[in-house]
């Protein structure tokens, strides 16, 4: 698998909860591309906006449902769903977009105001 990074915006210092939880859902998302997905390419994306900043993850692999996503018997299965609690938790939002054959998109965003800005 091919995996291209791209930046967008002026980078800005983040609070290190920011860091923490971009970095773990880059870890998960490709984690899942590489285990499930069966892509050629993913692409992650990291923008730096005036009001927030976001991360997002495409693979051009077989796609899911994500309603029909079900923890395994094993206990694992959880990484999206602890993902969306952790980006929640820092008010913001994560978005998944996927349907099977087409790929999938993990979009996350994160405030950015004064306070969040070092």
């Amino acid at each position: 698998m091919h995996c291209r990074l791209h930046t967008n915006g002026t980078p800005v210092a983040l609070p290190s909860s920011y860091e923490v939880a971009l970095l773990r859902a880059a870890q998960t998302s490709l984690s899942n591309v590489t285990r499930h997905a069966r892509a050629s390419t993913a692409v992650v994306t990291l923008g730096y906006l005036d009001t927030e900043v976001t991360l997002d993850i495409y693979d051009d692999g077989t796609g899911f449902d994500p309603t029909a996503v079900r923890p395994a018997p094993d206990g694992s299965g959880y990484g999206l769903t602890g993902l969306r609690e952790r980006i929640t938790a820092l008010g913001g939002s994560m978005a998944v977009e996927s349907a099977p054959g087409d790929g999938t998109a993990v979009a996350i965003r994160l405030p950015l105001t004064p306070e969040e800005i070092r």
